[in-house]
């Protein structure tokens, strides 16, 4: 992930260097305010960014002991540490990074554009999709976007139609988010915490609030957020 913008505009962040509490190999990972007994920042977890730093913009090696190549045992990482910067995050279709999107083929028309039947291969309610993001890879609705109000087992119902009645043979894609949503408002990586897996179900993961996405085709698609636990705007 890597810093988009600022909610008030501009686009320096501030950036702060911090002794590690653990090696970071990669650049671009979310971290945490040091815990009772750390050394220093820490590195979150795939489904909680509790009292959140910010995104690393470097590595560092943890190292506890004097050094004998004569280098310095404090060991710093750079981080974007700005209360109000939004970060963007890829969509992965699963916990490895690069997971295509998966393409839900509509299996039962809807004249009232207001139903996605998929029943062929997908259920809505496990995980759950309620109140996720719905949009059209192909179709008379591509590029269209819904929120979902409901869903059953093999349907999602929007509240608000789609211009268009949705076709047997039109993909639908889905994500676990909608925008400033209370419900749809968690966020969780994948395995190398890089991106979001936008697999998992409405409200799992970390606290943010959702900003912005980028409903793009299955490899092409983003969402900005703000982390809704940060160490610098509220205390947890």
């Amino acid at each position: 992930m890597e810093f988009a913008y600022f909610l008030h505009g501009g686009a320096t962040p501030l950036r702060k260097s911090y002794q590690v509490n653990e090696t970071l190999s990669q650049a671009g990972i979310p971290v945490l305010a040091p815990g009772e007994g750390n050394a220093g920042v820490q590195i979150s977890t795939t489904t909680s960014f509790a009292n959140a730093i910010g995104v690393t913009l470097g590595t560092a090696t943890y190292v506890t002991a004097q050094q004998t190549d004569g280098t310095s045992a404090e060991r710093e990482v750079e981080v974007i540490i700005s209360p109000q910067a939004v970060f963007r995050a890829a969509m992965s279709g699963g916990a490895t990074e690069n997971t295509v999107l998966t393409k839900y083929p509509v299996t039962s028309a809807s004249t009232t554009g207001l139903v996605v039947t998929t029943s062929s291969i997908s259920n809505w309610a496990s995980p759950d999709f309620d109140e996720c993001v719905i949009w059209w890879a192909d179709g008379t609705n591509v590029g269209q976007k819904r929120g979902v109000a409901s869903v059953s087992g093999t349907a999602a119902t929007v509240t608000v139609a789609f211009d268009q009645d949705t076709a047997i043979g039109d993909n639908a894609l889905r994500a676990p988010y909608w925008y400033l949503s209370d419900v749809a408002n968690n966020l969780q990586t994948t395995t190398n915490l890089y991106q979001a897996d936008a697999s998992i179900a409405v409200a799992t993961g970390g606290a943010v609030r959702i900003i912005d996405m980028g409903l793009n085709l299955a490899g092409d698609s983003y969402v900005d957020f703000i982390f809704d636990d940060h160490a610098l705007r509220e205390t947890t």
